[in-house]
């Protein structure tokens, strides 16, 4: 099928992109150069923002999406807590990055898709740790953990209000040391809630990944989901034969 005008003007637009950053021109310039009207060219931009090629104008000028992806190394990250961070932030500053964490710990009735990882009755009362991930001032992950009562009653670390660096992490420190972990990495499109939160662009899907984390007895001690725009992070793993 021969294109149409939106499709013809959208691929001329992504042909003259320039570096990740740079502004596109107005949208009176591009009816201009293309002899489209303003709704074409709207059309044909929204199409671009759609890919996640150029940022959506919100009253400002459109530019290339400058596209940084930060690796997160599965079999390692969770070996690089110490007294500076956690883990986690410990591998973006490795990077070159600026991590913070907007750390929320709430006490809530484990859903039944938590309970199940956490092999506990549904309604039982946990620990959640709700974290916003930044990394250079730009939303990375929502990741939530949760824990098993036995885990976390008694143990004042895990009720301390600031993201505390420990050595070996919070679970090691506390004597329930992961042995063995069990992953799952899916993919969808976010909510409205999560693409907003993230400030994903439309059409970017979400990555989700779950760890189950267990102990030498094989008890499961954190149940963890990470949410993540999939264009801000490279997921790698490294298998022994």
């Amino acid at each position: 099928m021969p294109e149409t005008l939106q499709e013809r003007v959208a691929r001329l637009i992504r042909d003259s992109l320039g570096e990740p950053g740079s502004a596109l021109p107005s949208e009176a310039e591009l009816v201009d150069r293309y002899g489209a009207s303003r709704n074409t060219v709207r059309a044909a931009l929204a199409a671009l923002e759609a890919e996640g090629l150029i940022t959506s104008s919100q009253g400002r000028t459109r530019r290339v999406r400058q596209i940084r992806r930060w690796e997160w190394k599965m079999a390692e990250w969770e070996k690089a807590h110490n007294n500076d961070g956690d883990a986690w932030a410990n591998t973006i500053k490795a990077q070159g990055g600026t991590p913070r964490n907007d750390l929320q710990i709430l006490t809530i009735q484990a859903p039944a898709d938590v309970a199940e990882a956490l092999q506990i009755p549904t309604g039982t009362a946990i620990q959640a740790r709700n974290r916003l991930r930044w990394v250079n001032d730009e939303p990375h992950q929502l990741s939530d953990s949760y824990f098993p009562p036995f885990v976390t009653d008694g143990n004042d670390l895990f009720w301390n209000p600031s993201d505390l660096g420990v050595n070996g992490g919070l679970l090691a420190a506390t004597g329930h040391t992961q042995v063995r972990w069990h992953d799952t990495l899916t993919a969808r499109m976010p909510s409205s809630e999560e693409a907003q939160r993230l400030m994903m662009a439309p059409g970017t899907p979400l990555l989700v990944h779950t760890r189950v984390g267990f102990d030498a007895e094989g008890r499961p001690v954190r149940y963890m989901v990470s949410r993540m725009a999939a264009d801000r992070v490279e997921v790698s793993y490294d298998v022994d034969a």
